[in-house]
Order: C-alpha cells, then structure tokens, then sequence
C-alpha cells in the first residue's frame, strides 16, 4: 500500500491522508497523532508527502535549483518550515513505534498534475484510481500524492528534491 499526504502548517488545521491499495481511501485528520495512527493501522510502504524533508537555509537547495531548470513551479524548503518540523516530529514517533516505518518522499501536487495530465476525475480514472472518496480539492491533491507514490515505487520517475513521475505516454 501506498500514500499521499497533504500536510498542513499546524496541527488545528485539516491534513488529508489518502492510501492506495486494491481501493481508495482519504481521510481528514488534524493532529500529529491522528496521522500516526491512520499511517500505523493502514502501514503504507511509502508515504509521498507535500513538504521538504528538511530545511534548507539557502535561497533554494541544488535540487530546487534544478526543478527551476526544468521549468517547475514549487514552494522552496526555505518558506516551509513549520511543516518540514512537522513532518520531521511525525517521522521521529513513527520510526520509534514501527518495525518497518514508511519510506517518505517529497511531491508537489501541481508538478504530478502536469506531468502526468491529471485535470480531474476522469484523469485519475484513467490511472485506474476510483475517485468516489475525493471530496475536496486537498483530498484531490493527497491521491495525487499516492499516484506519485506508485510511480516512486514502479520506478517510474525522476528525483529532482521533489519526485516528479515520468509520463510514459511521453517518452521517445
């Protein structure tokens, strides 16, 4: 099973959770320790997470240079860091309380959506998604999470400091 997480700056704030597996499901949960749980009962192999690993304290890191190469839009590490610290604290319970803790990758829900062509359900549905627990543009936004998990874990992608699936349709 695989995850995309849309992780919010504060806990008071909705996050949207969303596993792949033979089905869909999305979830919205508040706190650190609603997340742990949902990720501790559900236990994905890998979780693709809207936030840098870590901070940065440059203008943008070497890989964030090279997505801007590359013509992506992205939010640099340098302006996230109340979620990077987030993300960091959910990491540190989960590799303490699981034998095997997920493995955690940056995506941007924008960069999946263009490189993959996904502009709604009918999309997704092509992908072999089922969309019928998407109730929100974040809920949307997480199962494009899980959907760049999948290419992670099929080895389908380019890691540029956020993964970035390849496009089959697209390749010579």
């Amino acid at each position: 099973m695989i995850a995309g997480l849309i992780l919010s700056d504060k806990e008071q704030l909705e996050s949207k959770l969303a596993f792949l597996g033979d089905e869909l499901k999305v979830y919205s949960l508040e706190t650190n320790k609603e997340i742990v749980e949902k990720i501790q009962e559900l236990e994905p192999d890998i979780v693709a997470v809207n936030s840098a690993g870590e901070i940065t304290r440059e203008k943008l890191s070497d890989q964030e240079e090279d997505l801007k190469e590359e013509g992506f839009n992205f939010t640099p590490s340098r302006t996230e860091s109340k979620k990077i610290k987030r993300l960091q604290g959910l990491k540190a319970v989960l590799n303490r309380d699981m034998m095997d803790s997920p493995e955690f990758i940056r995506f941007d829900p924008q960069i999946t959506a263009k490189e993959l062509t996904i502009d709604g359900d009918k999309s997704l549905v092509s992908y072999g998604v089922e969309t019928s627990n998407i109730t929100s543009a974040r809920g949307f936004d997480a199962v494009l999470g899980a959907v760049t998990a999948r290419f992670y874990q099929q080895e389908q992608f380019q890691d540029l400091g956020v993964i970035v699936p390849k496009n089959l349709e697209s390749e010579d």
